[in-house]
């Protein structure tokens, strides 16, 4: 429970005081910031298409249906892979390992702009995703002098 406080803690700080809370890390903490708030990514807006590729690979109940089952997630996480790609190219090599937290803008957007989707408020198709992306590599910019360099050798 501490480690899902200290988790939301970080994802809110990173968005109210980002080089603060960039600077206040512990070299250990987040590791996984990527993997959890890509997942997070997938539940706000993939679900769908997942349940459907389940349902296709249920109804299917060979090979093929598996494979479309992995390309429905893959074509969710395309996006928030590609915002780590480009955050991490952004941070250097050496702050690449803060490039997960970086996530926190394009979720809030992408699931800011799904709920008003669910209103029947209509946003162009992929903007979105393109607003959310630029402003995590915006916020990789900004917090880029605040990052600890990883030690060599760690992680």
């Amino acid at each position: 429970m501490r480690a899902l406080a200290r988790a939301l803690s970080r994802y809110g700080g990173i968005l109210v005081q980002p080089r603060a809370t960039a600077r206040a890390l512990r070299p250990d903490e987040g590791v996984r910031d990527g993997l959890w708030l890509g997942v997070l990514y997938l539940l706000a807006v993939g679900t769908l298409d997942v349940l459907r590729g389940v349902a296709t690979a249920r109804a299917t109940a060979n090979f093929s249906g598996v494979v479309m089952l992995l390309a429905a997630v893959g074509r969710v996480l395309v996006v928030p892979i590609v915002v780590l790609v480009a955050c991490e190219a952004v941070l250097g090599r050496a702050r690449a390992h803060r490039r997960g937290l970086m996530l926190v803008p394009l979720l809030l957007v992408v699931a800011a702009a799904a709920e008003l989707a669910v209103h029947g408020v209509g946003l162009p198709k992929f903007g979105p995703e393109i607003v959310g992306a630029a402003l995590s590599v915006a916020l990789a910019w900004w917090v880029r002098a605040a990052v600890a360099p990883q030690e060599e050798g760690s992680g």
